[in-house]
């Protein structure tokens, strides 16, 4: 290869490298709190096949694991993320709570009684909040 044609190739490999290299600096990179917005629409699409009368299982194959749960003497509720936000502290600590999680209530033959906010607040009501 003689001197000429080397830097031919070095002109247009050169500024073709500088781009591609520019390309790759400049692309957007993965905001770390996308896989949590992700999260809560997966959420919010499975729940739509929720149904009274569904087991544990059919709730955990439909929706996965629960973001947190609680449990009662007469069932238990599973919470699962549905709107974006949360506190500095921990999703938990957030006063916000009731507006971010979507309750699934259970009864004590781990069937499915209702879910959704004013469900949980009147079975909390109706059935006391003794915890075990």
């Amino acid at each position: 290869m003689n001197v000429k044609s080397y830097f031919k190739l070095v002109s247009f490999v050169l500024p073709l490298a500088f781009l591609l290299t520019f390309i790759g600096c400049t692309k957007k990179t993965n905001n770390p709190f996308s896989d949590r917005d992700a999260e809560v629409k997966d959420n919010i699409e499975k729940l739509m096949g929720l149904s009274v009368g569904m087991t544990k299982q059919q709730v955990f194959s439909l929706s996965g694991v629960s973001n947190y749960v609680e449990g009662y003497d007469w069932g238990s509720v599973w919470f699962y993320k549905i709107r974006k936000g949360g506190s500095k502290e921990g999703p938990l600590a957030n006063q916000d709570i009731e507006n971010l999680y979507m309750p699934v209530v259970f009864d004590n033959t781990d069937r499915v009684m209702g879910y959704g906010r004013k469900f949980y607040d009147q079975t909390l009501t109706d059935l006391g909040t003794g915890q075990f």
